[in-house]
């Protein structure tokens, strides 16, 4: 009885260190997924056409128009949005930071997955901006180092329209034509910008793709910037010597494509990038974080195998010396008739009794550790990165597959031992003593 019951925990020690190794691998696993919340994976982003020795006869080579209409052509695009992103100096309250503001076709933002805390999106025509989730955060008092209390809906946002220089963000908007060059520069223009709506982020502390985002409707912020950059070209658009408009073409900053799922993305992105065309999908880092995963959860899932192998060992071992006590009592098994596959089977429901008992066991203990590494561990971590703090995650199918897993590792220890049983002399085995 007392090697039976060692037997057990070694099979207990065995399985609590494999459940514990794995759920800290799916904890890892759902930590990763957690940090892409909200990323629409239907999305491929086009930053760049193919270089003219790359691109194929026909291929517009430029980010304007005739591309956004060649991308439009690619199997598998369901729509394709053109981007335009400005420099902008954002003041409130007296502290001003510098943020990129991204215009987008308002058909788009209702595919974008962008949850509101207040507000509404970009409306078509109408400019309005639609800021992250963590922007009211980063403004801090010069004066005393301290952070900012910012409520948008009620204090008025001044922006500079910037561009950046050699030495940071250089003011589009200031001076004038004219102006004596000896003379000091007139103050860059401060517009009043109109905030239609702020994200939500379930999660106060930690960071998502759109916190830091300033969204706006593509046509209504480069016609707000005609009006504040009369006579000038807007940037990153083609000028000529003294700044003025050159042609009437504009060049995006980007493309969004619309796809139908994620398989559909990555197929798009291969595609994309085949003909030399800059791209890159949130899928793409998904897929990356979802292979360390598992590659995680096996490291760990073999280090617990280990620790089972060796209960294993024990179990065979219990049931060899079991066949060597009970040798006379087999004997008498066989001489009264039992069938060889009933003494087989005796042996090999011990074992797996062994193994099971020691599977629910370890199972009970693990669900003891995993709710301790939650509760210390996984709430430190928690508190740095934000988020729930699960560092072990035991799902159902690691509960289920670990207790059978030790009873079918005990049945097979059992094999051996079973073997030797039925291949008693029934004679010798009664005179054994």
């Amino acid at each position: 009885m007392f090697r039976t019951s060692l037997t057990v925990l070694g099979v207990l020690i065995g399985t609590t260190a494999v459940i514990v190794m794995v759920s800290l691998g799916v904890g890892l696993s759902s930590s990763f997924t957690s940090q892409f919340q909200n990323i629409n994976l239907r999305q491929v982003s086009v930053h760049g056409p193919a270089a003219p020795e790359q691109a194929t006869p026909g291929m517009p080579t430029k980010m304007n128009d005739a591309f956004k209409t060649y991308l439009e052509a690619v199997p598998g695009a369901q729509a394709v949005w053109p981007v335009y992103s400005a420099e902008m100096e954002f003041s409130i309250g007296g502290s001003s930071m510098n943020m990129s503001v991204t215009g987008l076709p308002a058909e788009a933002f209702p595919h974008m997955d962008l949850p509101l805390a207040w507000g509404e999106l970009p409306r078509r025509g109408t400019f309005g901006l639609l800021l992250g989730d963590m922007l009211a955060s980063q403004f801090w008092d010069e004066n005393t180092g301290m952070p900012l209390e910012v409520d948008f809906r009620t204090q008025t946002v001044f922006g500079t329209l910037t561009s950046w220089g050699e030495y940071g963000p250089v003011p589009l908007d200031g001076g004038g034509e004219g102006d004596d060059p000896s003379a000091p520069p007139k103050p860059a223009k401060r517009h009043i910008l109109p905030i239609v709506g702020e994200l939500y982020n379930e999660n106060e502390d930690q960071w998502g793709p759109n916190s830091m985002m300033v969204w706006a409707d593509l046509d209504a912020l480069i016609t707000w910037m005609q009006k504040a950059l009369p006579g000038k070209a807007l940037p990153n658009q083609p000028a000529t010597s003294d700044g003025k408009p050159l042609g009437k073409e504009f060049i995006y900053s980007e493309f969004r494509v619309l796809t139908e799922d994620p398989e559909a993305a990555e197929a798009m992105l291969n595609t994309l990038r085949e003909q030399g065309i800059q791209a890159s999908a949130e899928v793409e880092w998904i897929r990356q974080a979802q292979g360390q995963a598992v590659m995680i959860q096996a490291v760990f899932g073999g280090i617990g195998f280990i620790s089972l192998l060796v209960a294993a060992i024990g179990i065979a071992n219990t049931m060899m010396m079991s066949v060597y006590e009970r040798t006379k009592e087999i004997g008498i098994m066989k001489v009264m008739g039992a069938a060889l596959g009933d003494i087989r089977k005796m042996f090999l429901i011990e074992s797996a009794t062994i193994g099971f008992w020691g599977g629910v066991l370890g199972l009970l203990l693990s669900l003891a550790v995993s709710a301790v590494l939650n509760a210390t561990l996984g709430s430190a971590m928690g508190d740095v990165g934000g988020g729930a703090g699960q560092l072990s995650v035991i799902p159902l199918w690691l509960m289920v597959g670990a207790v059978a897993f030790a009873t079918l590792i005990g049945t097979l220890a059992g094999m051996i031992p079973a073997q030797r049983a039925m291949k008693l002399s029934p004679l010798a085995a009664i005179r054994a003593e």
